[in-house]
């Protein structure tokens, strides 16, 4: 299973490819999420704006999880400034 995490905008794109969201935007509060997601989920998709606040602590659940994916993706916010594919970025990470 696969969810993203973020503000209200991403997580209503990716709900639109398939994907379970959880609008979060306190990086606390990801953080806490993610921690109790893991057994769930086997691709967790956060917003940049939530990893680069949280980055430590992702970089430690990664190497205590290897067989999760801890995917960092721009906003939609962010993707306003420059183009995004998130189908392109959900193809590479998940295969298909």
């Amino acid at each position: 299973m696969h969810i993203v995490i973020g503000d209200r905008s991403t997580v209503a794109l990716f709900k639109l490819m398939g994907f379970e969201g959880k609008t979060i935007e306190d990086p606390a509060e990801a953080l806490n999420f993610i921690k109790k997601s893991l057994d769930t989920y086997d691709a967790i998709f956060i917003t940049s704006k939530i990893a680069k606040t949280i980055r430590r602590d992702l970089d430690e659940i990664r190497m205590r999880n290897p067989r999760k994916l801890l995917v960092e993706v721009p906003s939609v916010e962010e993707g306003m400034e420059r183009e995004v594919n998130y189908l392109q970025i959900v193809r590479q990470v998940l295969g298909g």
